[in-house]
């Protein structure tokens, strides 16, 4: 079974989608809920929120920065990066849930607008994608950390044209890595994926959003197998 690519509308549509969701999962979240760790290194439920808020408010200035002729990186620096977070994380239930919101809110109107928009936007040190790609960059962060706050969350349950587009843009994020083992994945929906280093290594199949979920985070799931 094969399925077609998601278009640039559908992917635009999804980061709204997606993200009212998230919302939905954590409005309800008390100052204690917040606390609690998560299966990244270090990072609480406040450490997620707060790097997603500011990954919406680079996004938007580098967005801005753009129009001006200006380019420049999301972060100024790791450093920087991780000292925001650490800052962020220090706000109330309430505040985190309001950055993420407004902050989502106001990215979300300048995303139609990229649409052809070729020119680079450095999402990390030697990592560029055309601007026209960052509608799916921030889907990707908006559903993997979806998973991280809220564990009930499962990407199985996104539509496959979206799956697959998140699957591949893991594939191409990874890339050819000598950190990975070879690694090739093979989705349900008709997507086929090559990661880590060259050389014979090992085969996974199952629906899209499970092989994410896998890749990403190292979710198991009964639907994917090794070949």
């Amino acid at each position: 079974m094969s399925t077609d690519r998601a278009t640039f509308a559908q992917v635009v549509d999804s980061v709204r989608e997606q993200t009212s969701l998230l919302l939905g999962s954590t409005i309800g979240f008390t100052d204690e809920d917040w606390a609690r760790p998560t299966a990244l290194s270090g990072w609480t439920r406040s450490h997620v929120a707060a790097h997603l808020a500011d990954g919406a408010m680079a996004m938007i200035r580098v967005i801005e920065g753009l129009r001006q002729g200006i380019e420049q990186r999301l972060y100024e620096s790791d450093a920087a990066k991780r000292r925001s977070i650490e800052l962020g994380a220090l706000a109330s239930g309430l505040d985190l849930q309001i950055r993420l919101d407004t902050s989502a809110s106001t990215l979300q109107v300048e995303l139609p607008e990229l649409e052809f928009d070729a020119r680079p936007v450095e999402l990390r040190a030697g990592y560029r994608l055309p601007l026209r790609r960052l509608p799916l960059a921030r889907l990707s962060e908006v559903v993997l950390h979806h998973m991280d706050l809220a564990p009930h969350f499962e990407p199985r349950d996104l539509p496959a044209s979206i799956a697959v587009e998140l699957l591949r843009f893991q594939v191409d994020r990874i890339g050819r890595s000598g950190d990975y083992p070879p690694l090739k994945v093979v989705a349900d929906e008709g997507y086929t994926g090559v990661v880590g280093r060259i050389g014979d290594g090992i085969e996974m199949h199952g629906p899209a959003g499970d092989l994410l979920a896998w890749l990403a985070r190292g979710t198991e799931s009964p639907r994917i197998y090794r070949a």
